[in-house]
């Protein structure tokens, strides 16, 4: 008895000596797992976002570089609405995406968040598991923390590289997103792969910046992974096309 007693304190001993970060969880950074999530409780603990555009405040020095949240008219912080996070593409920021997308938000009534990326596009080369995740993850947050939204219908889209860090943050957080939208996208890379995200496809056949095939062989491999997942083709360039979003949000937030 007194051997086993002994075993166990040394071990407990060695557990204490152990350095902090042998107990930590894996970071956003280091996995791409999201962990903001809407309040159980369904009820906002910060102030309420304003109506039309906010800034975050995500990132302190460069406001160019913030995220956004625009919210409709018809917004109220204490009744479930969906969200919206969509991804710039290269050269571009969160509020250029809303000035794109804010008619449609105010005509489906849904909150779009637009965070922007650290540097002038997102870090293909480490998605999900980098510095522009741990971004986005600060800005679902506080919108989670502010507003009530839809646990049903959360979506995550993106037009071009945002597009292609779309589908690989989304398909890696699933159990998030009920629905990814990629307008353009080059690829994407999933290390681990959570839940089984509704995926919608969008590509030009005319695209001159990335080939119109390389859009018709992710959705084949997705298509090929069991995803429910629609492609919808169409015959202009690199772009979002009206009808394509249309279809698009139709989808997502039909539930």
């Amino acid at each position: 008895m007194f051997a086993m007693n002994r075993r166990l304190i040394l071990a407990q001993l060695g557990a204490i000596a152990l350095p902090h970060d042998a107990w930590a969880q894996p970071s956003v950074e280091q996995t791409g797992r999201l962990q903001a999530r809407p309040l159980q409780n369904g009820t906002p603990v910060l102030a309420a976002p304003p109506r039309g555009y906010s800034l975050l405040g995500i990132n302190k020095t460069n406001r160019s570089r913030d995220a956004v949240l625009y919210a409709p008219a018809a917004f109220d912080p204490l009744k479930p609405i969906p969200l919206l996070v969509f991804l710039h593409g290269a050269g571009q920021n969160g509020a250029f995406m809303v000035k794109m997308l804010r008619n449609a938000a105010e005509s489906h009534c849904f909150l779009l968040l637009a965070p922007t990326s650290q540097a002038l596009t997102w870090d293909m080369h480490h998605a999900p598991a980098c510095a522009d995740s741990v971004t986005i993850d600060a800005a679902l947050a506080q919108v989670f923390a502010s507003a009530t939204a839809d646990r049903r219908r959360i979506a995550l889209g993106g037009m071009s590289d945002g597009a292609s860090f779309a589908l690989s943050l989304g398909l890696a957080n699933g159990d998030l997103f009920s629905d990814v939208l990629s307008f353009s996208a080059g690829f994407f890379h999933v290390p681990l792969r959570f839940g089984r995200p509704r995926l919608f496809i969008s590509h030009g056949r005319s695209d001159q910046i990335i080939a119109f095939r390389t859009g018709r062989e992710i959705a084949e491999r997705l298509r090929g992974a069991a995803y429910d997942l629609r492609f919808e083709p169409f015959g202009g360039g690199h772009a979002i096309p009206e009808t394509g979003l249309e279809i698009a949000l139709t989808r997502f937030l039909g539930g």
